[in-house]
């Protein structure tokens, strides 16, 4: 009998997708709330932007170097406690959060999510290690997907709470928190502890070191993380001025004469809506697409796929006039983006050896965050080479076009990916 087969892998990959879920599902709400929060404690509007985006930076800054150590105890100890550890920390800081009565606190509650990272690569190795191999890529695809459907659903149930009901901030988070101390409770009690294959020899910072060393020189794993990194930036670049483009579509050409055209009536529920639903949306598609493109094209090619769609949703964003049309562009880049880190992960698995896998997979945090940080960066500096046009007031064009440029760039390095692994699947 086959480890995976001896294994309820069922059970491990439901509980492992809805733990991704409901730590997103969180998070998200903070990251869409906390400049409100910010506001209700006295923060000044003129400084709200610079504290959220400090303190949301501060979670990547506090949690990245973490990461190799947490995966280094996870093979050496326990992946359980692993996850179980981030499933407390989100708990904590989510409660905290929702407690929160002081600028100060609720920033000190964000960051405390940066020791919350960790635990993602943890989940996916071991998902790679206990599915069969007819299950292995929807496994992944799923797992993929929780992500992006919490941060859809996380703001989308908070708004409805806060503006529908009447309720504060307050009750969605500990919704939220409520969520995430069940899984903590499943986890314990409703899946074993899976150990790995080959379990690393030697301490922790040792084996941490070891991992980074041996993650970073090795050529298969380098080219992955660039195809995760390109798909993460093209898409990243468009957050900023996505609420922008929705206000031109919505308000017109007129947006130029109002001083702030996202408070203007009707484009803060647009906003949300085209948001939340269009990442929603995507979110459900692309398991059902790697489901049916893997079998037939393989990864790499899916992955051609994947870029090709996205770009070709960036273009159509700033060329659609409706929001219909917004909204099925975005729809179609939420799909596309959650099918490209699906992809990658499921790359890394197959082509990586067994014992470089776990890291491999813990450790495409650190393409995630550079996507994260370079695309934004990116359309900071494409925004001021923009000129106004017909159906572009705002003058965002350069930052779409250099969305498309970013993402037709991914497609030149699946091409690169090493030869020998080109039809993995």
């Amino acid at each position: 009998m086959s480890r995976a087969s001896s294994l309820p892998w069922q059970r491990i990959v439901t509980i492992y997708v809805l733990v991704q879920f409901a730590e997103i599902f969180g998070v998200a709400m903070i990251y869409a709330y906390l400049p409100l929060a910010l506001e209700g404690a006295g923060v000044p509007l003129g400084d709200i932007a610079t504290v959220s985006g400090a303190a949301t930076a501060g979670i990547f800054i506090v949690g990245a170097p973490q990461v190799p150590i947490w995966l280094a105890i996870a093979e050496l100890r326990s992946r359980r406690l692993v996850i179980v550890r981030s499933g407390l920390i989100a708990l904590v800081a989510l409660i905290a959060f929702a407690l929160a009565q002081e600028a100060w606190q609720l920033i000190g509650a964000t960051l405390a999510l940066g020791f919350w990272l960790g635990n993602t690569g943890v989940m996916l190795a071991t998902i790679r290690e206990v599915s069969p191999e007819h299950a292995r890529t929807r496994s992944i695809a799923l797992f993929s997907a929780a992500a992006p459907m919490g941060f859809a659903l996380g703001p989308l149930l908070a708004g409805a709470m806060i503006d529908g009901l009447g309720l504060s901030l307050a009750a969605p988070i500990m919704v939220a928190a409520l969520l995430n101390a069940a899984l903590i409770v499943a986890n314990i009690v409703a899946i074993p502890d899976v150990r790995p294959h080959y379990p690393p020899t030697g301490g922790v910072l040792e084996v941490a070191r070891r991992g980074l060393r041996e993650v970073f020189a090795d050529r298969r794993i380098r080219a992955g993380y660039l195809v995760l990194g390109l798909a993460i930036a093209g898409e990243r670049m468009l957050r900023p001025v996505f609420p922008l483009r929705i206000a031109e579509v919505v308000i017109g050409p007129s947006i130029t004469g109002i001083a702030e055209p996202l408070a203007a009536p009707g484009v803060a529920g647009a906003v949300g809506l085209l948001t939340g639903l269009s990442a929603l949306g995507g979110a459900l598609l692309a398991p059902l697409l790697a489901t049916r493109l893997v079998p037939r094209l393989g990864i790499p090619r899916v992955m051609a796929v994947g870029f090709a769609a996205a770009a070709l949703a960036a273009g159509a964003m700033i060329a659609v006039s409706t929001a219909l049309g917004l909204a099925l562009s975005n729809t179609l880049l939420a799909a596309a983006s959650a099918l490209l880190q699906a992809m990658v992960f499921t790359w890394l698995a197959n082509s990586v050896t067994e014992r470089r896998r776990t890291a491999a997979l813990s450790l495409s945090l650190f393409p995630l965050y550079a996507g994260a940080v370079v695309g934004p960066l990116i359309s900071s500096g494409a925004t001021l080479i923009g000129t106004p046009r017909p159906g572009d007031a705002l003058a965002l064009t350069p930052v779409f076009l250099g969305s498309v440029l970013l993402l037709t760039l991914g497609i030149v390095a699946v091409r690169r990916l090493p030869a020998g692994d080109r039809n993995a699947r």
